[in-house]
């Protein structure tokens, strides 16, 4: 009786109560990863268009299909609703991998209990936290599983249908996740290693070798076809700027490999961490399998040595480079752990089908974690770090080393003694009792793991300073509990806050918990100058020239560089929900001032205050302004005036000046309200141009933090010059 109805059984039941655990989450953790498949998502839901689009402009990103499974839970205006659905989605999504890797063991041979063994496992590793958050992972993790039974399948098989449904799996997992396009070459190595083997066994050698192998790859016309498109789709992207296009998003990766001794080292320490994750002697015994078994004489062995061997080498490969260039030189399991079911598939057969791997297949995976442990730094982190799960692991290790370099060393000496073990058991002990023992190890350490890694993530706070499973929807969802589900908000991003990261949050927070705010604009972008905001718009009327138009705006309160006309729908957390006027246009905006409000030194600054649409005559307005003076001086001097009225003020150090003035705005162009002081002090550069760095080193004036525009105005004859 087949095991695989009980196998989906089981992965349906780890995947709920996976569910219990990732549903919990109610904050977002890694940004802006997240925040950016979450618009990815909402974008297909509000569009009905697959395509990957942010703020209404498609975008090159590959890995699409996460966004898309996710889409059908968003669209509600409800996102903390949508956040919870995700999450649970991403428990069974992760779990489902247990299926392909039963099939992948069975397809090898394993028995059925030892195969379904293997699928339980591979649904319970310790990267499974990783599905608490709205990350590529979820999906990619069974899309891999699947591309490497399917590459398995093509290699042993050799038909056209198993290499068309080798390269449908390979699409599905590159739309899964870009990464694997890494495996295309492993294919391409599979079937020609597969070939020349094939030609040896059956008598050929030298050129006759090479020629029967040559013939047999001819025939397999599907794989040779996607050979040439292939070759075709790199040279039309070389031709228009680079093969690295191809990838989309993630074409800087392509960018700058190298080839060298720290690459070596740092692919030694990622074997070693993934190694340690599978509690060291399965991975080695598993290793070793692979190396054994790549000249085979079953063929089905036989594909699965060659392409695990070549997987876990051009991932691990893959993943050594891309930390060496983007992740500082860390070791970064997220990217790794892919490898984990095709480990645990080789271990599965190791176990299960005689005779053992030669002893000479351990020494490779042995010297590796060896060394790789040697130079390993042992990284500690205060919560669960999402690029590195695994690293929870240090903490304990180091502990009991009692220091990192004393870690190295117990580490190394144990993957040492851990293949003598391995060694010895197999030469003394009963098969069944050694293949227990390692089968018992494995069996704790995957899931005592995990378990671990959701304590860690629910003790300590997230990234954003707050518990995962705190809810924040309540604060964070204002805008579309306000507006309905067809409406569409813009907003402009400004750097209030004096902590600067505080400020990159608040828009953090507005983008990801609110599905309606699906466009940002970024006043000055596209055009220089000291106040560039000023060239988006008419500067006698105030007419936006360029912007994309929603009905809704949100601009925040201390947003001194322009503001848009229409009716205050809503304030709340700092920022105006403005029902705009169409075609939009500014009902004021400043000049001389620098992008964050601080005024420049000597230069007088001039809010302008445009004339509403239907003005036919001459109407004097109220402009409400605060002004605060830098805390370092003595005191400060600060004249407002306008066509109206005049107003000088002193301020204290740190003091606040708020202010109404009255200015009279013609018909046919602005009224202006100039500010003007002659005090010169440095304070932090321009948060808005940059993350502060803690210089003080740029002169300004005083700081216009605010300004408020009355809806009343009083008719006049006419404007003062």
């Amino acid at each position: 009786m087949p095991l695989w109805p009980a196998v989906v059984a089981g992965a349906a039941t780890i995947g709920w109560l996976l569910s219990l655990a990732t549903a919990r989450v109610a904050n977002w953790f890694v940004m802006t990863d997240e925040l950016y498949y979450v618009r990815l998502a909402v974008s297909v839901a509000q569009t009905g268009s697959p395509l990957p689009r942010l703020h209404g402009e498609i975008v090159g990103n590959v890995n699409q299909l996460y966004p898309v499974l996710l889409a059908p839970l968003f669209g509600h205006n409800d996102m903390p609703g949508s956040l919870a659905d995700a999450h649970r989605l991403n428990a069974f999504l992760f779990a489902s991998a247990a299926v392909p890797v039963y099939l992948l063991a069975r397809y090898a041979g394993v028995p059925r209990v030892a195969a379904a063994w293997a699928g339980v496992l591979a649904a319970v590793v310790p990267w499974a936290v990783l599905a608490s958050f709205v990350l590529t992972e979820s999906v990619a993790y069974p899309a891999f599983c699947w591309a490497v039974l399917a590459l398995v399948a093509a290699t042993s098989r050799r038909t056209h249908a198993h290499d068309a449904l080798a390269l449908a799996a390979l699409a599905l997992a590159v739309l899964a996740r870009v990464q694997f396009l890494v495996l295309a070459p492993v294919l391409t190595a599979a079937v020609v290693a597969d070939a020349l083997h094939r030609a040896g066994a059956a008598g050929y050698s030298g050129r006759a070798l090479l020629a029967e192998a040559g013939r047999e790859l001819l025939r397999r016309r599907v794989l040779l076809g996607a050979h040439v498109l292939a070759l075709v789709a790199v040279v039309a992207a070389a031709a228009a700027g680079g093969p690295g296009r191809l990838l989309g998003a993630y074409a800087v990766t392509a960018q700058e490999l190298r080839l060298d001794v720290d690459l070596a080292a740092l692919w030694t320490q990622h074997l070693a961490v993934l190694a340690l994750g599978l509690a060291l002697a399965p991975f080695l015994l598993a290793s070793a399998w692979l190396v054994d078994r790549v000249r085979a004489a079953a063929d089905e062995h036989r594909a699965l040595a060659l392409v695990g061997l070549g997987a876990v080498l051009a991932v691990s490969v893959q993943v050594a480079s891309f930390d060496q260039r983007f992740g500082a030189g860390l070791v970064k399991d997220r990217y790794l752990f892919y490898l984990a079911p095709v480990l645990l598939v080789a271990l599965a057969a190791a176990l299960a089908v005689r005779p053992w791997p030669r002893w000479r297949a351990l020494v490779p995976p042995t010297v590796v974690c060896a060394v790789g442990f040697a130079l390993y730094d042992f990284p500690r982190y205060e919560k669960l770090n999402a690029d590195s799960p695994l690293a929870l692991l240090n903490d304990e290790v180091v502990r009991l080393a009692t220091s990192p370099g004393w870690a190295a060393v117990l580490l190394a000496g144990a993957a040492v003694l851990a293949a003598v073990a391995l060694l010895e058991g197999m030469l003394f002990l009963p098969r069944r009792a050694l293949a227990v023992a390692v089968a018992a190890v494995v069996t704790v350490a995957l899931p005592a793991q995990l378990a671990n890694g959701f304590y860690r993530l629910f003790a300590v706070p997230g990234t954003n300073g707050l518990p995962v499973d705190l809810d924040q929807g309540v604060v964070f969802n204002w805008i579309d509990r306000f507006v309905a589900p067809a409406d569409r908000v813009t907003y402009a991003r400004f750097p209030f806050d004096v902590d600067y990261w505080a400020g990159v949050a608040y828009w953090w927070d507005v983008e990801f918990w609110n599905e309606s705010v699906v466009r940002e604009v970024a006043p000055g972008r596209a055009s220089p100058g000291p106040e560039p905001w000023l060239g988006e718009l008419d500067r006698r009327t105030g007419a936006i020239l360029r912007w994309p138009e929603t009905r809704y705006f949100l601009s925040h309160e201390s947003d001194i560089r322009l503001r848009l006309a229409g009716d205050y729908a809503t304030f709340e957390r700092g920022a105006y929900l403005i029902d705009t006027e169409r075609p939009w246009r500014a009902a004021w905006a400043t000049e001389g001032t620098y992008g964050d409000g601080w005024t420049r030194p000597h230069v007088p600054a001039r809010i302008h205050v445009f004339p509403q649409r239907s003005q036919r005559q001459p109407l004097v307005r109220f402009l409400t302004v605060r002004v605060v003076s830098p805390d370092d001086v003595a005191s400060v001097a600060v004249t407002l005036s306008s066509n109206e009225e005049q107003r000088e003020e002193s301020l204290p150090p740190g003091g606040v000046l708020d202010a109404t003035i009255r200015v009279c705005v013609p018909a046919g162009g602005p009224g202006h309200v100039g500010l003007r002081t002659p005090n010169v002090t440095d304070v932090h550069r321009d948060a808005s141009r940059a993350p502060l760095t803690g210089e003080r080193d740029r002169p300004v004036g005083v700081l216009l933090r605010r300004a408020t525009l009355a809806d009343e105005a009083e008719p006049a004859e006419r404007c003062k010059a």
